[in-house]
């Protein structure tokens, strides 16, 4: 598994760096949008929404914590939506964890064109399973190319 090009490697980096900002005591992802330039668009990471408090009691009740929190690659997406850029054409970064169905019909939906994801060499089944069955045959479907970063490029 060799990157594409050393972008890949920078902008997963970048991903990894802002992953770490998340608050999530258990899974820190992050996201970057970026375009053809290698110009950054827009980044996100797992948390709670703006102006929702993310204190210590929400954050470590799985149920409250599943019932607020937006994935990384919807908070890239929303960043963008914000400030109005478009996401066309381009290519997001995810750190953490492959992509979720629910993330991967939003990703096509804005029209992303190439997803590069890199995750821990230990994941849950469950995601592994989600990936397998919802989002990549959907990314192939559509024809959004993905690649996997291996891990020994970010260190």
């Amino acid at each position: 598994m060799t990157p594409n090009n050393k972008w890949d490697i920078r902008f997963m980096r970048i991903a990894k760096e802002i992953s770490q900002w998340s608050k999530d005591p258990s899974s820190k992802i992050g996201a970057v949008i970026v375009n053809d330039d290698h110009r950054i668009l827009a980044t996100g990471y797992n948390g709670f929404p703006r102006g929702i408090q993310d204190d210590e009691d929400r954050l470590n009740n799985r149920e409250i914590k599943y019932s607020l929190i937006v994935h990384a690659e919807m908070n890239a997406l929303m960043n963008a939506l914000y400030s109005g850029v478009s996401v066309k054409g381009t290519t997001l970064y995810v750190y953490g964890l492959p992509v979720c169905d629910n993330c991967t019909k939003s990703v096509i939906q804005a029209g992303i064109s190439r997803v590069v994801i890199t995750y821990p060499d230990v994941v849950a089944e469950k995601w592994q399973t989600i990936w397998n069955e919802k989002s990549k045959p959907m990314y192939e479907e559509v024809k959004v190319s993905f690649t996997f970063l291996d891990q020994f490029y970010l260190n």
